[in-house]
C-alpha cells in the first residue's frame, strides 16, 4: 500500500496548527513501462511499437522536438503501436510510452527514444519503369544518418541481411519478360528503422516489328508525293522510337506514336508519318526498311516493308511532225528534238491499225542520240498504211508518247513476171511456169487465157494463187 499525504489549508483566520494532514491511499504498484519501443520512420510519420503491458488497457505516447525540454501528449492508443504523422522529415523527434490502467491510471514512462521521420526512395535504372536487363543499377535515397539497408525480392525482410548502406546498388532482378519489384528497407544511427518501400520494374529484353507499310498503294509516285510510313511493333509497345529508311535518301523519316504528323490514334503503339517527299527525290523500286527501339532500349532487327516504292516523273513527249520521204517499202520520220533534262532515249513505235501502244509487237527502234530526229523505217508493205508515235525514255525509263501520225508508203505498179513456154502439152493440158515476184505488196497472181491472140484483164481468168512461191 502506498500512502499519499496531502496538506489542506483552509481560508479564513487558520493557523499552522489548524492544517490538518488527510492520507490518500492507492492499492497496488504503478504499472511498468512498457519495454521493446522502436521507431520505424518514414515520410512525415514515425511508427512507434512495443511490447503489451500486463494490466494495461491503453497507452499514452509522449513526444517532444528535440530542441524542447517539454513533452506534449501526442496521443492515445489501445494498441501496441502508434503512427505519429504531420511530421517535419529531417527533424529529430524524442518518444516516450507509458501504460494505463482501467482507471486511467498512468505508469512509469519508458526512456526517451529519438527517431528523424525521413524520405526514402529507390530508382531501378534510368527510373522509367522499364529495364532490358536483369541486371539493374539501384540509386538510392535516404537521410545522411542512414546506416543500414536491406534490398530484397520479397516483401518479407526478416530473413535479410542487414547490410551497410550505399546510395548506388547492383540488383539481379531475375529472368523472364515482366513486371519485377525490389524492396528495401533502412536502418538511422538511432536504431529507427524504415517502413519496407518497393519499387517496380518491367524486363523487357527484346523488340520486333511485326510489319511495315506505305499507303497509298501506288506502282508510282509523283515527285514530291504524300506518303503515310506506318510501323507496328510487336505487342504494339508504347513509349518507343521508331523510323524509316528509304533507299538512295541520305535521312532516316522518324515515325511517331503521339498524335502528330499524321499519326492517326495517339498511344495506340502504331508508329505512323505522313511525309511529304523532297520534288528532287527519285527512284524506282527503292527498298522501305523500319527499325523500332522500345521504351527499354531493345532495337530490333530491320524489316523490310512487302513491297518497293517508286517516285518518278514522266518526261516531257515530243512532237512528231509525220513522214518526210516514202518509197515503196520504206517511210521516214521526223520530230521535234526532245528538250528533256533527264533524256535517256527515243523509242519508236508503229501499228497497221490506229492506236498505237508500247507493246513489244509494235516496237521498231531504239535511239539514245537526242539529236537525231529523223529514222527510215524499212522493209515495210507497198502501199500499206503506218501509225507511228514516238515515246520519250527518261533516267528512270519513265515514258511520254508523242501524237500520233499515219504514212503510207509508196504505191508503185506491181512488177512484171516471166512467164516460161508451155510445157508438157496434152490433148487437153498443158503446165505454164513464171518467174517469182518479189514485190513487198505482192497479194496474188492471176492467169488470164484466150484461144486467140492478145491475152487481157478482160480475157477468161483462172483461179488466182495467192501463195508467190506457186510458180506453176
Amino acid at each position: 500500500m502506498i500512502l499519499l499525504t496531502a496538506f489542506v489549508a483552509f481560508s479564513g483566520f487558520g493557523c499552522l496548527e489548524d492544517i490538518e494532514e488527510v492520507p490518500l491511499d492507492r492499492d497496488g504498484d504503478p504499472l511498468e513501462a512498457p519495454a521493446g519501443v522502436s521507431a520505424g520512420v518514414g515520410e512525415g510519420s514515425i511508427l512507434l511499437s512495443w511490447s503489451p503491458v500486463d494490466g494495461a488497457s491503453s497507452y499514452n505516447v509522449y513526444r517532444r522536438a528535440s530542441s524542447v525540454s517539454a513533452s506534449v501528449l501526442a496521443g492515445n492508443t489501445s494498441s501496441t503501436s502508434y503512427l505519429d504523422d504531420g511530421l517535419v522529415n529531417g527533424r529529430e523527434y524524442m518518444y516516450a510510452v507509458a501504460a494505463l490502467d482501467s482507471r486511467g491510471l498512468e505508469g512509469r514512462r519508458t526512456e526517451e527514444i529519438a527517431a528523424v521521420p525521413s524520405v526514402y526512395s529507390i530508382r531501378i535504372g534510368d527510373g522509367s519503369g522499364v529495364a532490358n536487363s536483369g541486371t539493374v543499377d539501384i540509386t538510392i535515397t535516404a537521410p545522411s544518418t542512414t546506416i543500414l539497408m536491406k534490398i530484397s525480392d520479397i516483401y518479407e525482410m526478416s530473413a535479410v541481411q542487414w547490410e551497410i548502406f550505399s546510395s548506388t546498388r547492383e540488383w539481379d532482378i531475375g529472368s523472364g519478360e515482366g513486371v519485377k519489384t525490389v524492396y528495401a528497407q533502412f536502418q538511422d544511427q538511432n536504431g529507427s528503422c524504415s517502413g519496407v518501400i518497393s519499387e517496380d520494374v518491367v524486363l523487357d529484353t527484346y523488340a520486333e516489328i511485326s510489319s511495315v507499310s506505305v499507303s497509298p498503294d501506288l506502282a508510282k509516285y509523283p515527285l514530291g508525293a504524300t506518303v503515310r510510313l506506318s510501323i507496328t511493333p510487336v505487342g504494339l509497345e508504347r513509349n518507343g522510337t521508331a523510323w524509316v529508311e528509304i533507299e538512295d535518301m541520305s535521312e532516316a523519316i522518324e515515325l511517331f506514336d503521339n498524335g502528330l504528323g499524321g499519326d492517326q490514334l495517339a498511344g495506340n503503339g502504331v508508329y505512323e508519318r505522313s511525309y511529304s517527299f523532297p520534288l528532287s527525290f527519285r527512284g524506282t523500286e527503292l527498298g522501305v526498311a523500319g527499325t523500332f527501339v522500345d521504351r527499354a532500349g531493345n532495337r530490333s532487327p530491320s524489316k523490310e516493308a512487302q513491297r518497293k516504292i517508286s517516285f518518278t516523273d514522266a518526261p516531257e513527249p515530243v512532237r512528231l511532225i509525220g513522214a518526210i520521204d516514202s518509197t515503196t517499202s520504206s517511210i521516214t520520220i521526223k520530230w521535234v528534238e526532245s528538250t528533256e533534262t533527264n533524256f535517256l532515249a527515243y523509242r519508236i513505235y508503229r501499228s497497221r491499225t490506229p492506236g498505237v501502244t508500247e507493246s513489244p509487237e509494235n516496237f521498231v527502234r531504239g535511239l539514245d542520240n537526242r539529236s537525231q530526229t529523223s529514222y527510215p523505217d524499212g522493209s515495210l508493205i507497198e502501199g500499206a498504211t503506218y501509225y507511228y508515235r514516238i515515246f520519250v525514255v527518261n533516267d528512270l525509263y519513265d515514258t511520254a508518247g508523242s501524237n500520233e501520225v499515219a504514212a503510207r508508203t509508196y504505191d508503185a505498179y506491181p512488177s512484171a513476171v516471166t512467164l516460161d513456154p508451155p510445157s508438157a502439152v496434152g490433148s487437153d493440158r498443158l503446165t505454164l511456169t513464171w518467174s517469182v515476184n518479189d514485190d513487198t505488196d505482192f497479194e496474188e497472181y492471176r492467169i488470164y487465157r484466150s484461144t486467140t491472140p492478145g491475152v487481157t484483164t478482160s480475157s477468161e481468168r483462172l483461179p488466182y494463187i495467192s501463195d508467190r512461191e506457186i510458180t506453176w
